[in-house]
């Protein structure tokens, strides 16, 4: 019992720390940059530092980690549908389960999309890839990138359309949208890389692996810049079906799915804790780029992480991890 609880501690106490730093920094550094008395540009300032986090850890830090992990697996490609089959079903799952949920409670159409991206959205790269990584090692790590990789490409278009549903974002749009996704270019150049054989330079490799390695991070210390923002208020009622929602539902239906996937062993492991993440940032940037809730999105990503630290410690505990 008490190798159990080390472990868990091992995997999980990391992630938060870091992203507590990220919550400190958000609150002591950035937060302050806001208060009254300071330049007007100040608050613009605070703004662009998030900004630029959010590129520096999604448009560069990422992409070179995933080139480096996909290039150095010693996991076969062959194996790596049922990850990307399973957040595909994952996602369409919990999103007819979130309009159900609407339905049911008879909340209103922009409350009911706000709903989708609460539940279908999770939080497997800077909450899930740390954990996997703790709790599995680099076999792990690959099979919860292409994990995370479909269902960041998923929620940037069945989610961001239901989001824009009833706004100006046109087919063509999102299709560009897609192809700006640097993700897609990164895994495409390291599986010819990797399929023909091509020897690097070491200089390329290490340079690109350096980058790669403020990825996992950068990532929790947005986390815990996003967290610092959030103020559940008056919308705890919506908020708390959803989080319990988000907690109870994506465990139990991510084995099933496994189950009829065929899927077992570790792989089964690491897509059951993936599909068990909590509400992720990216849903909540989508919410406000669009106005859909953005206060129930935010609340219930707080109130889902804090819980998840009781789901995620079950789930590593019962798989042995």
């Amino acid at each position: 019992m008490a190798l159990t609880i080390l472990m868990i501690l091992n995997t999980i106490l990391p992630v938060f720390v870091v992203a507590g730093v990220g919550f400190a920094f958000s609150r002591w550094v950035l937060d302050r940059d806001r208060a009254p008395g300071l330049a007007e540009n100040t608050e613009n300032r605070s703004d662009g530092v998030k900004r630029a986090l959010h590129v520096l850890t999604f448009s560069y830090a990422g992409p070179a980690f995933v080139f480096t992990a996909l290039r150095e697996s010693s996991v076969d490609f062959a194996s790596l549908g049922s990850p990307a089959l399973m957040a595909l079903i994952m996602y369409v799952l919990l999103t007819l389960i979130a309009l159900g949920l609407g339905a049911a409670f008879r909340w209103e159409w922009k409350t009911r999309k706000g709903a989708v991206l609460a539940l279908a959205s999770k939080n497997c790269g800077n909450y899930g890839l740390p954990i996997l990584l703790f709790a599995f090692g680099d076999e792990g790590l690959v099979i919860g990138t292409v994990f995370m990789i479909t269902h960041i490409l998923i929620h940037m278009t069945l989610g961001l359309s239901i989001a824009s549903w009833s706004g100006d974002h046109p087919l063509c749009r999102r299709v560009m949208n897609i192809l700006r996704f640097p993700y897609i270019y990164a895994i495409g150049l390291a599986l010819i890389v990797r399929a023909i054989g091509i020897e690097l330079p070491p200089m390329i490799v290490r340079s690109i692996a350096l980058v790669g390695e403020l990825w996992i991070p950068l990532m929790l210390i947005l986390l815990g810049v996003e967290l610092s923002g959030i103020r559940v208020g008056h919308v705890l009622k919506e908020a708390g079906v959803l989080t319990v929602a988000k907690l109870l539902i994506p465990p139990l239906l991510a084995w099933g799915v496994t189950w009829l996937l065929g899927v077992g062993g570790m792989m089964q492991s690491v897509l059951i804790l993936q599909a068990s993440t909590p509400t992720a940032v990216n849903g909540l940037l989508v919410a406000r780029q669009f106005d859909t809730r953005p206060d129930l999105v935010a609340s219930t990503l707080l109130l889902s992480t804090l819980g998840s630290i009781l789901t995620i410690a079950l789930l590593l505990g019962l798989f042995g991890a």
